[in-house]
């Protein structure tokens, strides 16, 4: 809005002393010849007076058609004034109401040609802007929902954690940060026993619900710390900064502590048990993490030997 004052500013030449700049809300299309239409509204964007300009504020600058003359800008002096279009080729951008001088009468054709150029200008400018905006704003939507698409590659829909891929791009920059740090970091592979006699004897509602089970006290044991993720079906896998000497297993059995408090407190008529495998990657250690999680399951096939293979509870 600031540069309809700019165009007040060069009318001193034309000796011009009072001055107003209206302009459509929108620009219009107007054929020669053709009736024109005049809008109910029009937008005060600067005025001068009395040789002095300034600009309008966006809450006073609507004016009806009948505050063209007659308005607290304008105030309550008689003068002398014409109304002079602002356009370039057939697009109206608004009208200019000034004094009726000497001057004017002889250049007026040649100032309203410039006037309409500079309007059209402006008009391209604030569309530019507008645009520039709506780019940015459409930007920021697409950055965000690459941020959410994101989220949810990575992510296992009956779970909500970690999915495969998601687990090994997190665990991987995971061991690079630890290994920086000159720090331990254990691998645990952790499978479900039994999820194929749930499924076939309680419905697979029952073995979804022991998946997401799984996935919740895998994900508190960890915390914040850790990394838990669903590799496919029922294995899990985690991996957690570790300085005890015992490999782990401290961890495993209160992993097994808590199945075994559910399974107690839980009115359903299975138990739901896990089985798990560690390997502890020292800060020297260069083992790559899908090599550990090998070694991690092969510890975890020991351990599944022992369980028991009956799901119901006595």
């Amino acid at each position: 809005d600031e540069s309809y004052t700019v165009l007040l500013k060069r009318l001193s030449w034309l000796d011009i002393k009072n001055a107003f700049v209206y302009v459509f809300e929108k620009p219009i299309w107007h054929l020669n010849r053709e009736k024109f239409k005049l809008p109910r509204h029009l937008y005060l964007k600067a005025a001068l007076k009395n040789g002095e300009v300034h600009g309008i504020a966006g809450g006073g600058q609507r004016k009806t058609v009948s505050q063209w003359y007659n308005n607290s800008e304008i105030g309550p002096e008689r003068y002398t004034m014409v109304l002079l279009p602002l356009f370039s080729n057939e697009m109206l951008y608004g009208v200019l109401l000034c004094d009726m001088t000497d001057r004017l009468f002889e250049n007026g054709e040649f100032m309203a040609n410039q006037l309409g150029a500079a309007a059209k200008m402006i008009d391209l400018l604030k569309a530019n802007e507008q645009i520039r905006q709506q780019l940015e704003e459409s930007l920021m939507t697409v950055r965000e929902n690459n941020i959410v698409l994101d989220h949810l590659s990575k992510s296992d829909v009956l779970t909500g954690i970690l999915n495969r891929r998601g687990f090994y791009n997190e665990a991987e920059e995971f061991l690079e940060k630890s290994r920086k740090a000159h720090k331990n970091v254990l691998v645990i592979y952790v499978d479900m026993n039994n999820l194929k006699v749930i499924n076939d004897r309680y419905g697979h509602v029952e073995g979804d619900y022991s998946l997401q089970l799984i996935g919740k006290t895998l994900r508190d044991l960890m915390g914040p710390c850790g990394i838990v993720g669903r590799l496919g079906g029922d294995e899990f896998a985690c991996v957690i900064e570790y300085h005890d000497a015992d490999e782990g297993q401290a961890l495993i059995r209160e992993l097994y502590r808590r199945f075994r408090a559910h399974n107690e407190q839980s009115d359903k008529p299975y138990n739901v048990t896990t089985s798990a495998g560690t390997y502890l990657l020292k800060e020297t250690d260069r083992t790559e993490l899908s090599k550990a999680l090998s070694l991690a399951d092969e510890r975890l096939y020991l351990e599944k030997q022992k369980k028991d293979k009956n799901v119901e509870k006595r």
